[in-house]
């Protein structure tokens, strides 16, 4: 299996991909993986062979959202570092690799929207610096849902940069089950860190779950997206990966940073 390969094909139909503005920037892309590797995907289904490692996501808050318990995901660097070397693993480091590889993918989407990373990372921009892991993290991971899972409209937290979700069903029997894209009401935004009911959010878009697809979009306090509460699943029970790069923090300049001269502060 070639890296430069995979890399070849998700150039391509990114290259291709057409990026919405409306209700908030994103991209669907079909065909995402080349059709090998997609069968790969299937076949080296990490949360069948190894569901014993699938973490809960969002633990902390199971005991007031139940509904998170039943996300589970497996860690991708946590494969990329372990010493199993069956076929499996061999693969999703293949896939980790082709990815995260030299910041490759990150540099890709950069070139696709540069104005948006220009606009977050400044002189970080520069010889593709901000996807470092010094300024940026990469959270990478495979993941499944089952039935009542849902999570409400939400803006994620104010440091994610874009997300990537990846669906992986054997057929497109579940269409439904796909992310929504949501706007509130007039003048409202959410910086982020909170999942809302869905009183007052208008439903603008839904991204399908359908097979070798990948959903991007970009963090903004607009960016309302939700999965509505899954009453029936597919079989592989909404078995996808998904990418989040989040800023690390990065020392603000305030009045009390000695390096610098206040010469204005703002008036309470």
């Amino acid at each position: 299996m070639s890296i430069e390969r995979i890399r070849e094909h998700i150039k391509e139909v990114v290259e291709n991909a057409r990026l919405e503005l409306y209700p908030f920037p994103h991209m669907l892309i079909e065909n995402a993986w080349p059709q090998d590797i997609y069968e790969q995907i299937q076949t080296h289904n990490l949360l069948d062979k190894y569901a014993e490692q699938a973490k809960q996501w969002l633990e902390k808050h199971t005991s007031t959202n139940p509904q998170y318990k039943i996300r589970k995901q497996i860690d991708l660097h946590d494969i990329k570092q372990s010493t199993n070397n069956d076929e499996a693993h061999q693969f999703w480091r293949t896939i980790h690799d082709a990815i995260l590889g030299d910041g490759w993918y990150l540099k890709l989407i950069n070139k696709k929207y540069a104005t948006y990373f220009a606009t977050h990372f400044g002189p970080l921009c520069k010889d593709d610096a901000w996807v470092d892991d010094r300024w940026t993290v990469k959270d990478f991971f495979v993941q499944r849902h089952d039935l009542n899972y849902f999570i409400g409209p939400h803006t994620d937290t104010d440091d994610r940069v874009f997300t990537n979700i990846w669906t992986f069903p054997k057929a497109n029997t579940h269409e439904h089950l796909g992310t929504a894209l949501y706007t509130a009401m007039d003048g409202d935004l959410s910086p982020g860190g909170r999942h809302y009911g869905w009183k007052n959010f208008s439903k603008q878009s839904q991204m399908p779950f359908r097979k070798n697809c990948l959903f991007i979009f970009f963090k903004s306090r607009w960016a309302f997206h939700a999965v509505e509460k899954i009453e029936n699943i597919d079989e592989t029970k909404r078995y996808g990966m998904q990418l989040q790069v989040r800023e690390r923090g990065l020392r603000e300049i305030t009045e009390d940073t000695s390096e610098y001269q206040v010469l204005l502060k703002k008036q309470p």
